[in-house]
């Protein structure tokens, strides 16, 4: 039988003209892969773009066979010597709580990160038992179990977050080219929801939901957006300058 061990893509990309060039280039590791979305071209996206905005040397784990990113994950040392990982996946059928909680476990020992759009229904929806009680929530701060209709919606930053660092540089509101807004019926204490979404919906229309939050708990500090479904509001400036914020926090010593 053979065995596929995972293979570290380098990107050494680094932004000439930032304040913060002076210091030691960040080392970020993007762990993205799995079904309906183009994680292959974000992936470029997001490396390529957020390197314009901060000194970051990116390594890329990308799979889209869920069996196989689970191999690579469950390695002891995957994510040694990165300064924040980047989860951008979506990987929902999965019951291994031990393979979880391990996962889980590298960010409790102090490793900050950022979790995009279906990171949020990654790892938990498919074990039975409260959704606020699984570990893969309680991590990322929040429930989310589902989305609405593919259309563009509205992102407004919350108004008593106007000041968060986070936030810093973005317009008060802007509107999504595309968009497919997740539904986020559960905020869990110590979770700080920097903005909201409201997809303006005719046909669905959902109330404004949380889709940008911080989080610094557990020993560690967490940047999480539901926005990212289509490419082109990945490529979008408001969603890079956001990620761009939340490394930039989560990294904070």
């Amino acid at each position: 039988m053979k065995y596929r061990f995972f293979l570290l893509l380098p990107f050494f990309i680094q932004f000439a003209s930032h304040a913060e060039l002076k210091s030691k280039p960040l080392n970020g590791l993007l762990v993205t892969g799995g079904g309906h979305h183009d994680y292959a071209a974000q992936k470029e996206i997001l490396t390529k773009e957020l390197a314009k905005r901060l000194p970051v040397k990116w390594d890329i784990l990308f799979e889209m066979d869920p069996r196989r990113m689970k191999g690579m994950l469950s390695n002891d040392d995957w994510a040694k010597g990165y300064d924040f990982i980047f989860y951008n996946f979506c990987f929902a059928r999965e019951d291994d709580t031990q393979f979880i909680d391990k996962i889980i476990s590298v960010h409790k020992g102090g490793v900050p990160l950022i979790a995009m759009h279906c990171a949020m229904h990654t790892y938990h929806p498919y074990i039975k038992g409260k959704p606020e009680d699984k570990n893969w929530n309680k991590m990322l701060g929040v429930v989310s179990l589902g989305h609405g209709p593919h259309v563009p919606y509205d992102v407004t930053i919350a108004q008593d977050q106007k000041d968060h660092p986070v936030v810093q540089g973005l317009p008060p509101k802007w509107r999504t080219p595309k968009g497919e807004l997740y539904m986020v019926p559960t905020v869990m204490d110590g979770t700080q929801v920097l903005a909201h979404g409201d997809n303006g919906s005719q046909h669905k229309p959902l109330e404004p939901q949380a889709l940008a939050w911080v989080k610094e708990k557990d020993g560690f500090r967490l940047y999480a957006t539901t926005m990212g479904h289509h490419n082109e509001t990945v490529e979008s400036r408001e969603f890079l300058d956001f990620v761009a914020n939340g490394i930039t926090w989560v990294t904070q010593k």
